[in-house]
C-alpha cells in the first residue's frame, strides 16, 4: 500500500525506487488558451514540481516516491502576479489521481461545472489506460450529458491542438433504465455499449418505497405500515385464506408484492380495500418505470477496474430523482462493504471490488443540507469512511449552500466556477480548506468568472491559499441531444396503450373498490406482464467505436425509428406536471409559436358548435398544450384512418391559440374560415373527450380539435393530401385567414 494506506500501490512501480521524470521544465500553456487572467495581489504558494507542473492532492513526500505517475492534466493557472518571478501563469494543473480523495464541485448553471466532471472522468480513463491506477469511475448522469464520452470532441479540435492534445472518445460503459433497454435493438445496444440498469425490489427499505410510491417520500401511517406488512410477508412467506403456503422469497418483483395484497388474509382483513387499492395503483406506476426487477444491478456490475462506468437515468424524466438515491444508497453501501472487508493477510478485497470514484452530479438533490432522502446517510457514510478504503468521491451542485456539511467538510480539494447568490458564495467562503484571498471574497469577482474558469482549493499539499485555474478542453464530447437522445424517446412508444398513471386514490373511511375497477387493474396487469419480457442477452460490447462503425448504427437508428412511427400509431394523452397524468412526449415535428389573433363574431357557421366536445386538461403550459391536442389528432386511430389514406401523403399543421375567449365562439370562427376555402365539413368524430372536425374535398382532408388548460385554449389545424404544393397553398391560405403562424 501506498504511505496513505488507503489505495493499493500500481504493481509495476517500486515504490524504493520511484519512476524519475524528465528534468527539462515543463512548457507554459500560450496566453491564447487562458483569455482570462486578472492579477491577484496576494502572492501565490503553491506545490510546484517544474518537470511536471502545479500538483493538486499530494504531499511533497508522495510526489518524490511517484513523479508524474497517476496525475491527471485538469487545466492550467490563469491569473497574474506583480512579480513576474514568482508568477504561475499558463503552468499546468495536475491532479493526484492515486490517492482517494473527497471533491466539491460547485458553479452556477452553464458555468461549467459538469464539464469538470467529465474532464475527472477523461484524466482517470487515461491514467488506467497508462496503467498507472487500477480503479473503477462511476459516473452518475441525471441530464444526458456524460454517456457521449464514446464521441471524440470534434467540434474542438483547434483548442485542443493549442492544448497539445487530440480529440477522442472513451469506451465508457452506459447503464439505462431497463424498459428503456428492452425496447432497443440488439445492434443499438451492442454499439452504444449500453446495458440494462435495475434495482431489485428487495434491496428497498419501507422507507425507500415512501420516495417511490410518493413525492418527497411523505407516506400515511396506515400506507407505511401496509407496505411494511407487504415486504415483511413476502420474505418470510404467508398462508392463504384455502390454507395453500406462499414460500418466501429472497428476490421477489412488485408483481408479488401486489400478489401478496389481494391475497394475504392478514392484509385483507387489517386494511381497508381503498387502502389496499391506492397502494396497489402506486405499485403499478413503479412498476411502469421499468427499473425495478428481481436481480438488480449490483456495485459489482457498475465498478469494474479499469472501466468508467455511467448511470444515465434521464430517461426517467421527472422521476429520475427518487430512482437515482434509491441507486446511489445501495452504490455507496456495496462499495464501503466489499471495500472494508479485509483478507487475511491485511491486503484490501480487491477480487471483490477495486477502489472506486463515485462522481456524483446534482449533489443537492441527493444529500440536501436539511431533510432526508434515500441517499443522504449513504453518501455522507462514504464521505467520511471512502478514504480509509481506497475510495472516492466527486460530488458537484449549482448550490453550495444547499449540500449537506456534513459531506462537504470530508472534501480536502473545492473547485469552484461561477456562483451568483450571496448564500452559495458564502457557503463556499466557509468551507473552503485553503485561504481564500479577499479579492476572491468580493461577489462581483466571483460571479464575473468566464465560463471554464474555477477557483481552485486544495488541503492536501502545502498550498497557503486558492487560485485561479482556466479547465482544459474536453477530449470526447461533452453534453447536448445526440443520436442516441431521439431514439431513447422514441422507444416510450412502444409503452402499452394502458400506460398512463392513475389518478391517485386517497383513503376515505367508506371507500371500496367496485367490479369496473378491479377489471380495469386485472386488464392493465395483464398488458404490462406481456411487456416486461425476460432480458435477451447482452452481448460484450467492442472496446472502441470508429466513425464508420458510427455511421452504420446512424443508419439502423433511421430505420428503426422509420419503422417504430409507421407501425406505432398509438393514441396519447400528455398532460404537464401538476395534472394527475405525466406523460413527457417525443415531438414528431416542430410547431413555432403562433401570433395572436383577433377573433370576430362569425353570425353563420356550417356545423352545429355544441355537438363539438372541448378536451379539458390540467394546468399545463401552452406549448404542451398544443403538443398534446396535436398528437391526439396524428395518432388517434380514427382521425389517423380519415387523414392519412396513402404512404406518399404530405401534411402541414397550423396552429389558432386563444385565452379567454368562450369555445363556442372559437370553434364556430374556425369552422367558418375553414369553409370559406373550399373545403366542406364531412362528419364529427367523437373519441377520448375529443371531437374530431373532419373537411374533405377533392383528395384534401383536414381535422382540428380543441384543448382547453384553465383561460387557454388550442385548436389544431392538420391538413393532409398527396399534393405536397397544394396542401402548402392551402394552409397559407388557412393562415391569412387567422392571422396564425405554423
Amino acid at each position: 500500500m501506498n504511505e496513505t494506506g488507503n489505495q493499493d500501490t500500481p504493481e509495476d512501480e517500486d515504490p524504493e525506487n520511484p519512476p524519475q521524470g524528465d528534468d527539462k521544465p515543463i512548457s507554459l500553456l500560450p496566453k491564447s488558451v487562458l483569455p482570462y487572467h486578472p492579477r491577484v495581489v496576494e502572492p501565490i504558494d503553491l506545490h510546484v514540481d517544474l518537470s511536471v507542473g502545479v500538483v493538486l492532492g499530494r504531499s511533497e513526500s508522495f510526489h518524490r516516491k511517484y513523479h508524474s505517475g497517476g496525475l491527471g492534466m485538469i487545466g492550467g493557472v490563469t491569473e497574474t502576479s506583480d512579480d513576474v518571478l514568482t508568477s504561475l501563469m499558463g503552468m499546468p494543473v495536475l491532479l493526484d489521481l492515486m490517492s482517494p480523495h473527497v471533491i466539491f464541485v460547485a458553479g452556477k448553471r452553464g458555468s461549467g461545472k459538469s464539464y469538470t466532471l467529465g474532464i475527472l472522468a477523461e484524466e482517470l480513463a487515461l491514467a488506467m489506460e497508462r496503467r498507472e491506477i487500477e480503479v473503477a469511475a462511476v459516473v452518475v448522469d441525471t441530464v444526458d450529458v456524460f454517456r457521449q464520452m464514446v464521441d471524440s470532441n470534434d467540434d474542438q479540435m483547434d483548442v485542443l491542438t493549442k492544448w497539445g492534445y487530440e480529440a477522442r472518445g472513451f469506451p465508457v460503459n452506459v447503464y439505462i433504465p431497463r424498459r428503456t433497454y428492452v425496447g432497443l435493438p440488439d445492434e443499438v445496444k451492442k454499439k452504444a455499449r449500453l446495458f440494462p440498469l435495475s434495482i431489485g425490489p428487495k434491496e428497498l427499505t419501507t422507507s425507500d418505497w415512501g420516495y417511490v410510491l410518493e413525492k418527497g417520500g411523505s407516506l400515511s401511517t396506515v400506507m407505511e405500515n401496509l407496505i411494511g406488512e407487504t415486504l415483511d410477508s413476502v420474505r418470510k412467506g404467508y398462508t392463504l385464506e384455502s390454507g395453500e403456503y406462499v414460500k418466501l422469497k429472497r428476490d421477489f418483483s412488485i408483481k408479488d408484492m401486489i400478489e401478496c395484497i389481494d391475497s394475504n388474509p392478514t392484509i385483507i382483513e387489517f386494511y381497508k380495500p381503498a387502502s389496499r387499492t391506492a397502494l396497489i395503483q402506486r405499485l403499478r406506476r413503479a412498476d411502469r418505470l421499468g427499473v425495478f426487477h428481481p436481480g438488480g444491478t449490483s456495485a459489482q456490475d457498475l465498478a469494474v477496474a479499469g472501466q468508467i462506468t455511467v448511470i444515465d437515468v434521464a430517461p426517467l424524466g421527472s422521476d429520475a430523482e427518487a430512482v437515482l438515491a434509491i441507486l446511489t444508497n445501495m452504490l455507496c453501501r456495496q462499495v464501503l462493504t466489499y471495500r472494508m472487508a479485509w483478507t487475511d493477510d491485511g491486503t484490501s478485497a480487491r477480487e471483490e471490488l477495486p477502489p472506486t470514484w463515485l462522481i456524483i452530479d446534482e449533489a443537492h438533490t441527493l444529500v440536501p443540507r436539511s431533510g432526508l432522502t434515500p441517499a443522504k446517510d449513504a453518501i455522507v457514510s462514504y464521505a467520511k469512511l471512502g478514504r480509509r478504503f481506497g475510495c472516492s468521491l466527486v460530488l458537484c451542485t449549482q448550490q453550495p449552500s444547499a449540500v449537506s456539511d456534513e459531506a462537504i467538510s470530508q472534501a480536502d480539494i473545492i473547485i469552484s466556477h461561477s456562483l451568483s447568490h450571496d448564500n452559495d458564495i458564502r457557503a463556499l467562503q466557509q468551507r473552503a480548506p485553503a485561504v481564500m484571498p479577499e479579492q476572491f471574497r468580493d461577489k462581483v469577482f466571483i460571479s464575473s468568472l468566464p465560463r471554464g474558469v474555477a477557483l481552485v482549493f486544495d488541503q492536501a499539499t502545502e498550498n497557503k491559499r486558492g487560485f485561479i485555474m482556466q479547465v482544459r478542453p474536453r477530449l470526447s464530447q461533452h453534453g447536448g441531444t445526440d443520436r442516441l437522445s431521439g431514439l431513447f424517446e422514441a422507444v416510450k412508444l412502444l409503452m402499452p396503450e394502458d400506460h398512463e398513471e392513475f389518478t391517485d386514490v386517497t383513503e376515505p373511511e367508506e371507500e371500496v373498490t367496485t367490479g369496473g375497477e378491479v377489471e380495469e387493474l386485472e386488464k392493465i396487469e395483464e398488458t404490462e406482464e406481456e411487456f416486461a419480457e425476460d432480458l435477451p442477452e447482452v452481448p460484450r460490447p467492442p472496446l472502441k467505436l470508429s466513425k464508420e462503425d458510427w455511421q452504420v448504427l446512424d443508419g439502423w437508428m433511421r430505420e428503426y425509428v422509420e419503422t417504430l412511427f409507421e407501425e406505432q400509431k398509438q393514441e396519447y394523452s400528455i398532460t404537464d406536471e401538476a395534472s394527475p397524468r405525466v406523460e413527457e412526449v417525443p415531438e414528431t415535428e416542430e410547431l413555432i409559436e403562433p401570433r395572436e389573433v383577433q377573433i370576430e363574431s362569425i353570425s353563420e357557421t356550417p356545423i352545429d358548435v355544441s355537438k363539438v366536445l372541448v378536451k379539458t386538461f390540467g394546468p399545463v403550459s401552452k406549448d404542451l398544450l398544443s403538443k398534446a391536442t396535436t398528437r391526439k389528432i396524428l395518432y388517434s386511430h380514427s382521425s389517423h384512418d380519415f387523414l392519412f389514406t396513402s404512404k406518399d401523403d404530405h401534411r402541414e399543421v397550423v396552429i389558432i391559440e386563444r385565452e379567454d375567449t368562450a369555445p363556442s365562439d372559437l370553434i364556430g370562427w374556425v369552422a367558418a374560415g375553414i369553409d370559406s376555402t373550399g373545403l366542406e365539413v364531412e362528419n364529427l368524430i367523437h373519441e377520448d373527450g375529443f371531437t374530431f372536425v373532419c373537411f374533405r374535398k377533392e383528395g384534401i382532408r383536414a381535422i382540428f380539435s380543441v384543448g382547453a388548460s384553465q383561460s387557454l385554449l388550442v385548436l389544431p389545424i392538420v391538413i393532409v393530401g398527396i399534393d405536397r404544393k397544394h396542401i402548402i397553398t392551402l394552409a397559407d391560405k388557412i393562415r391569412s385567414i387567422f392571422h396564425a403562424s405554423t
